[in-house]
């Protein structure tokens, strides 16, 4: 029979080498948040958008850019805000009007002080409407049941050749965000909790 202290010496190198183990797998205090650029997205009609466990995002937080497979989206991953360029494609027609679809992180911007949705947003258009403008530190003003841009810090622009985010000058753009759409969008995506 091995002395108790021997024992106890065994397991408390186990535990160092679990833990030197398990280490690389936690974000550390001054670590970089995590990037998602070359990560694949799925979305089907049964299971929705699949989006990794720590990001959320809402329907009006998308923009898609017109005569292309592209988009922009404005997320929070892992609590920072983001702005994403993603390449969309069908992988199976389901029916006519269902496929599932598969998306790949193109480009991605942290924006850590923004609010998603709100100072950080795709809900614009940029000179003869061109889509796929995103605006970070917005400001807006009130007008009748919409809330237009007042101004902002910035913007970004899809650079389709290059398939790039790219800096973008503000002139030109106009915002318009409808808060009772935001929010009845909000409302559908919750899950039912109704009792059955």
């Amino acid at each position: 029979m091995k002395p108790r202290w021997t024992s106890s010496r065994i397991e408390l190198a186990t535990l160092a080498v679990a833990a030197s183990l398990l280490a690389p797998l936690q974000p550390t205090a001054g670590q970089p948040p995590p990037t998602y650029v070359g990560r694949p997205i799925y979305s089907d009609p049964a299971n929705g958008l699949q989006l990794p466990p720590t990001c959320v995002i809402e329907p009006t937080w998308r923009s898609r850019i017109s005569g292309t497979e592209m988009e922009v989206w404005v997320l929070n991953c892992d609590s920072v805000p983001r702005a994403w360029l993603l390449t969309r494609q069908v992988v199976e027609m389901l029916n006519a009007h269902e496929a599932r679809l598969r998306f790949q992180v193109l480009d991605e911007r942290m924006l850590p002080e923004e609010t998603t949705g709100e100072s950080l947003s795709v809900q614009c258009t940029g000179a003869s409407d061109t889509p796929g403008i995103i605006v970070y530190g917005a400001h807006w003003r009130s007008s009748t049941h919409e809330l237009r841009l007042a101004g902002a810090r910035g913007a970004l622009r899809v650079d389709v050749s290059r398939r790039r985010l790219a800096d973008a000058d503000l002139s030109g753009i106009d915002c318009v965000r409808f808060p009772d759409r935001e929010s009845m969008m909000r409302k559908l995506q919750q899950p039912d909790r109704s009792p059955r």
